[in-house]
């Protein structure tokens, strides 16, 4: 039996966002909040059809509280508190207890020197976005319709046999 090793997508919120065109420097908060969505919607959809795992962290430095990690669609999100998403990826890097298996996502030079040291696989956010869209996207089905199955050859032909034979009546 062979063994699934998933992957966890580090990201770094804003350098994304950034990067896509979701948002500028100069966006009000709540203009921001909406490209936050939008972009935590589009890598769910992205990454629907996947096993791997997406943590997103977004800058949070004048936040007025510390929030805890939460899930949006299946995308784990955090905010870093009183200290840049940089310094908390980096955090986060040292605590992987199995850093092969992290890609960073980050355009910052000193996340990616901090990954790399760690062993981690780096992207910058152009490089993940590329892989996202040359990625096939999974067949949009209306909700409740099952995935289409395609079969063999061989298993066509074994179930044409098997389901058109008549059934045998049993004697009461």
């Amino acid at each position: 039996m062979a063994t699934i090793t998933l992957v966890t997508y580090l990201i770094d919120g804003y350098n994304l966002l950034y990067a896509i065109g979701l948002a500028s420097r100069n966006l009000p908060a709540k203009g921001l909040e909406r490209a936050r969505t939008q972009l935590l919607d589009w890598l769910a959809d992205q990454l629907a059809d996947r096993d791997d795992r997406l943590r997103i962290v977004f800058d949070a430095q004048k936040g007025p509280a510390p929030s805890s990690e939460y899930s949006h669609r299946g995308v784990r999100v955090r905010f870093a508190f009183r200290q840049t998403a940089d310094e908390l990826i980096e955090e986060l890097i040292r605590d992987e207890l199995h850093p092969k298996r992290v890609t960073v996502v980050s355009n910052d030079g000193q996340v990616q020197e901090s990954a790399r040291h760690r062993e981690c696989f780096v992207l910058t956010c152009q490089e993940f976005v590329d892989w996202l869209i040359a990625k096939p996207a999974p067949a949009a089905r209306a909700p409740g319709e099952s995935a289409e199955v395609s079969a063999t050859p061989e298993e066509m032909a074994a179930w044409l046999e098997a389901f058109s034979q008549p059934m045998k009546r049993r004697k009461p």
